[in-house]
């Protein structure tokens, strides 16, 4: 009745609906593309509204903090082309703003060793992308720890990414992103045991300052290759 008053549309009228009938969901698994892109809406929307991000990602740059030649590099090494993949690159750099506004989120991500050193899109694209990475460690509001390559010893990092998302008056959640689909995890038990893993990474990872020494010392020797 309320939609119908406001005069919704049939087509938007229906989507509110499926998204309203879908609220009292604990988990949102979506495999289909349409899903997945309803999910990077939810997304970007729990990003602008969150307190702090945490993001544990072992073998990528996170998508925050990410440079547009490097997000095109995974783009199209994923398979895609043209216009959706400068889409999608357009859409992961429009993320960023809530870093750089006027009351910005804080920022934790505990990047793998190997996302450090590994050049993907090549040595250029890389060294440009270690040095934003530089530029955004000496934010207030964003710290960045290296998790250091552990040889034979295993850590809960080395599970995958994810993100832990935390708000000022909600109950905090993880995202879970896979290739094709993207998973959002609410129960506090879940919760709880991503936040585990957070502190358990963060015990094992290099300090603040230890972490740029090593990404200013990667970005040299790419910028040399």
């Amino acid at each position: 009745m309320i939609l119908g008053a406001l005069g919704v549309t049939t087509a938007d009228r229906d989507r509110i609906l499926d998204l309203a009938e879908d609220a009292k969901d604990a988990t949102w698994l979506e495999t289909s593309i349409p899903g997945v892109h309803r999910q990077l809406l939810a997304l970007i929307e729990f990003e602008r509204t969150a307190r702090l991000i945490t993001e544990v990602s072992p073998l990528l740059i996170p998508g925050l903090l990410q440079t547009g030649d490097y997000a095109r590099a995974i783009m199209t090494g994923a398979g895609h082309r043209g216009h959706e993949a400068e889409s999608r690159v357009m859409v992961r750099l429009g993320r960023k703003e809530i870093l750089v506004r006027r009351k910005p989120v804080e920022l934790v991500a505990l990047i793998g060793e190997q996302a450090i050193r590994q050049p993907l899109g090549g040595p250029d694209v890389m060294a440009e992308q270690l040095h934003h990475l530089s530029e955004m460690a000496q934010r207030p509001n964003i710290t960045i720890q290296v998790i250091p390559a552990t040889g034979s010893i295993w850590h809960p990092g080395l599970t995958g990414p994810f993100t832990l998302l935390e708000f000022p008056l909600a109950p905090p959640m993880v995202n879970l992103e896979h290739h094709r689909s993207s998973l959002f995890l609410f129960e506090s038990d879940d919760v709880s045991v991503y936040k585990d893993v957070v502190g358990t990474v963060r015990s094992i990872a290099m300090s603040p300052e230890e972490s740029a020494k090593l990404i200013i010392d990667s970005k040299d020797k790419m910028e040399k290759a």
